[in-house]
């Protein structure tokens, strides 16, 4: 037993003499079995990071402002030059949302405001309540000027034939009876179909305001929409060999009003903090570029801004790893590759590799990464999947099941799976958008986010401002 430990130890301390003697040789030469085995990420410098960044960060407040100047205060702390580039987006600021029952009895009910829905009167509107279910013709009442009580959220279809019916007000119901109201807007676009006051609340409470006949009901919406400048925080470490082709690292530091969002997206910008330490301590082949951008949760408007304010220089861009919602304590690593099949393949072996039961989707994802492929860059969404993920939106995404457990494996993953695109003498997949995901991104600018059309044989977005102000 002796001599078996103190085996053990002669061979831990040669282990450890070689890392001292060929790590200098390894930032120079690039040995992989060196350079690939290292992991630095470390989940509690991330966790801390999300503490510091634990309050609402929406677009055009002072919080955005707050976490600004910390995101550019830790990138230069670890040596980066840092740009913030500058984008015009339109915004909004809620200041007073209001859901009253008055027929047949009185009760007050939680709602909270849909932005760019428009204003009613200071005192409200007062008009009879009609349950339209799904928004189904079956259910569509007669006339016009009512408040319509829906049990699903609005997308798109759905809103152009709810304008139609020409309401006083829309009350939209969460699916989940574990949601408190989502604080979100409608694309900014939408309102070329028309607009209506709309406010959003529970399952509970739709479920009690149909089974007790409530009949006639009162809204208050008051909401301020305005044009803000936003600004995109970008630093990057050069590549050594190859510095014209850029590995971009990217999360969303802004929140949606009124909400924490410690997972959406504290949690992702945290992870993006700690790999940009990791890389300012490495030297790569490879170009890391890294990106916090704005203005995600109004519709990737920070995103779509980099891409066109970089549009000649995307070329470059070898490969996207973005990161939105991270930090839960209790729950599993997930990945979306939104690129050629084998990429997905590559993450599966990496991810058994490193011993993670990762979820791999080849699909899009509603993030800042389908911007990029939408151009032709693919791009490797990593995610938290978990039991808090019903918080988002909500008041609740706050610190309560974030952990820095939480940033142990998608932190591994990352920076195993990074290492290996900086370092590769050639990436292992194609800087290609196979077609079936092409369309795919195609359905989600056009109709899920409904913020572009195509016009004969391109694609137009329905409002652009000013990408390259400031």
């Amino acid at each position: 037993m002796y001599l078996a430990k103190r085996s053990a130890r002669v061979t831990e301390m040669k282990m450890f003499l070689r890392l001292i003697v060929f790590w200098p040789l390894a930032r120079s030469v690039y040995i992989p079995e060196i350079c690939l085995s290292i992991v630095s990420f470390d989940p509690y410098r991330a966790y801390e990071h999300v503490k510091n960044l634990a309050y609402p960060r929406f677009t055009g407040t002072e919080g955005e402002q707050k976490a600004r100047k910390y995101i550019v205060s830790t990138l230069k702390k670890y040596g980066y030059e840092v740009r913030e580039e500058a984008f015009e987006v339109y915004t909004y600021e809620i200041e007073k949302a209001e859901f009253e029952v008055i027929e047949p009895f009185r009760e007050k009910v939680e709602c909270a405001g849909v932005g760019f829905t428009g204003c009613t009167p200071e005192e409200g509107v007062e008009a009879d309540l009609k349950y339209i279910e799904d928004g189904g013709r079956r259910f569509w009442p007669r006339g016009e000027g009512h408040i319509l009580l829906l049990a699903t959220s609005v997308n798109l279809e759905l809103y152009k034939d709810l304008m139609k019916l020409k309401p006083a007000a829309i009350v939209s119901t969460e699916e989940s009876p574990a949601r408190k109201p989502s604080h979100v807007e409608i694309p900014y676009e939408w309102k070329r179909h028309g607009t209506c006051p709309m406010i959003k609340i529970t399952y509970d409470a739709c479920f009690r305001l149909v089974r007790s006949g409530a009949k006639r009901a009162r809204v208050v919406l008051l909401q301020r929409e305005f044009k803000t400048t936003s600004y995109n925080i970008i630093a990057e470490k050069a590549g050594s060999k190859y510095p014209d082709e850029i590995i971009l690292l990217c999360a969303h530091y802004d929140s949606v009003y009124g909400v924490v969002g410690a997972l959406d997206n504290a949690g992702g910008t945290a992870i993006l903090l700690e790999l940009a330490r990791i890389s300012s301590e490495i030297d790569t082949k490879r170009t890391v570029r890294l990106a916090f951008f704005a203005a995600e949760e109004l519709g990737l408007r920070g995103s779509l801004a980099y891409t066109e304010q970089h549009k000649d220089e995307l070329e470059k861009i070898k490969l996207v790893v973005n990161f939105d919602v991270h930090g839960a304590s209790i729950g599993k690593t997930s990945v979306i590759a939104t690129g050629p099949e084998n990429m997905k393949s590559y993450i599966e072996a990496l991810s058994k590799e490193l011993g993670i039961r990762a979820n791999v989707a080849h699909d899009i994802m509603s993030s800042d990464g389908t911007p990029f492929a939408d151009k032709g860059v693919p791009a490797l969404n990593i995610f938290r999947s978990t039991g808090r993920g019903v918080y988002a939106h909500t008041v609740d995404d706050d610190l309560r099941y974030i952990g820095p457990e939480g940033f142990l494996a998608p932190g591994l993953l990352a920076e195993s799976f990074i290492r290996r695109m900086v370092f590769a003498e050639e990436i292992p997949f194609k800087r290609e958008i196979p077609e079936n995901i092409k369309k795919k991104i195609d359905e989600y600018f056009e109709k899920r986010l409904g913020i572009r059309e195509k016009k004969g044989v391109g694609k137009t977005y329905l409002y652009t401002l000013d990408y390259n102000k400031g």
